[in-house]
């Protein structure tokens, strides 16, 4: 049954939320797991670039998706499969139609795909008025892919297992994130497939929970930990030449957000984030630049189109 035919309350026929992305300021890899993933270890923030994601109602019992980047659409993207997995685990008998506005770059390991499946699952509780709790939407969301259970405990959260397990934890440091976008496209499968043992350093690595203690963003800055730095570099080889290129123009240090594309680096001061991320693009013609703000979490839900009269 669907849920707007029992909740006895007005429901929207539209809701809107913008989830931001995301970067990993440690991620460790613990090693493979019998069922083909990987055990990691990880500290993540919210970053301020966001897509817009609108879930609708249909009459149709249909799911369907429509995306301002054509490649988007159809049935792999997360979106839309956490919008099919709601229709089909709670019987709903009204169809959805999802709507992806994409700004968080693809490939780039903040994030976007898990943050937009997320917000379609938190979408979809209140616009079929499921009553679904944060730790029933993080068990969904881990049927989806292993990133999106984070994205309910932004804007700072510990996440270990595959990803499945997330712990909200506070962060002392409020700062600003330089982004340098290399244009790449990163397959994490193909990431976590090239990662070696080897690629883990035999020196002791720092508890990722003292980051939490940093108060600025030199502290951060030296504490910063991602083991799957080496398997994007042999994926994607032009990810490590940028890399090296900016750390030889003085732009270091960065680090790889994830098993993506995209480098970054912790500022205090928005004045000189913007600088540096002037500076970078001037100086390697291959990379754009964007600063952000962090962390932060999903803006409020917004609803769209109130019905008249209870259902």
């Amino acid at each position: 049954m669907d849920a707007a035919t029992h909740t006895g309350r007005t429901l929207a026929t539209s809701v809107v939320l913008d989830p931001c992305a995301k970067i990993n300021l440690s991620l460790e890899v613990v090693g493979r797991r019998s069922d083909g993933f990987h055990d990691l270890r990880s500290i993540a923030v919210g970053v301020d670039v966001r897509d817009g994601v609108r879930l609708s109602r249909s009459k149709s019992a249909d799911v369907t998706i429509a995306c301002d980047v054509a490649e988007l659409v159809g049935p792999s993207n997360l979106a839309m499969r956490a919008a099919s997995l709601l229709a089909q685990r709670f019987a709903l008998t009204s169809g959805l139609h999802v709507t992806l506005t994409k700004h968080i770059p693809i490939g780039s390991g903040l994030g976007g795909g898990s943050a937009d499946a997320a917000a379609v699952l938190s979408l979809g509780n209140e616009l079929c008025g499921l009553g679904l709790d944060r730790a029933a939407l993080r068990s969904l969301g881990a049927e989806i892919g292993s990133d999106v259970p984070l994205f309910f405990d932004l804007p700072c959260a510990s996440v270990s297992g595959r990803g499945e397990i997330v712990e909200p934890v506070p962060l002392k440091w409020r700062g600003w994130v330089m982004l340098v976008c290399t244009g790449a496209h990163v397959s994490t499968p193909e990431v976590y497939g090239a990662w070696l043992p080897s690629d883990v350093p035999t020196s002791n690595v720092p508890d990722p929970l003292q980051l939490l203690d940093a108060d600025t963003a030199v502290e951060l800055n030296e504490r910063l930990v991602n083991q799957l730095e080496p398997a994007v570099f042999r994926v994607a080889p032009v990810v490590g030449e940028i890399f090296e290129e900016l750390h030889h123009l003085g732009h270091g240090p960065l680090r790889v957000s994830g098993a993506g594309s995209v480098l970054y680096k912790l500022f205090d001061d928005k004045n000189a984030a913007y600088d540096a991320a002037q500076d970078a693009a001037q100086t390697c013609s291959r990379v754009t630049t964007m600063v952000v703000a962090a962390p932060v979490a999903f803006t409020p839900l917004r609803s769209e189109g109130e019905m008249n009269g209870n259902h």
